[in-house]
């Protein structure tokens, strides 16, 4: 009744080759610019404030580190 030739066949097979290759492509770009955003992300105010906190503590150890060692008598 239907009959389907090879070039029939291979014309749905090379149809959907190309979907699944664009599907595909489309995938890995989305996620390949997801990432490429979050590595260039500005850090939140949270993250600024933890770190500026965090480097004040260093400061304050080293300056209290070498006022400790400057002490002859230990005070």
């Amino acid at each position: 009744m239907f009959g389907v030739g090879p070039a029939e066949v291979l014309l749905l097979l090379v149809i959907w080759v190309v979907l699944v290759a664009a599907f595909f492509f489309f995938i890995y770009w989305s996620v390949r610019l997801a990432i490429r955003h979050e590595r260039r992300r500005i850090p939140s105010l949270h993250e600024r404030v933890t770190a500026e906190r965090a480097a004040q503590r260093r400061e304050w150890a080293e300056r209290e580190a070498r006022r400790n060692a400057e002490s002859p008598d230990g005070l």
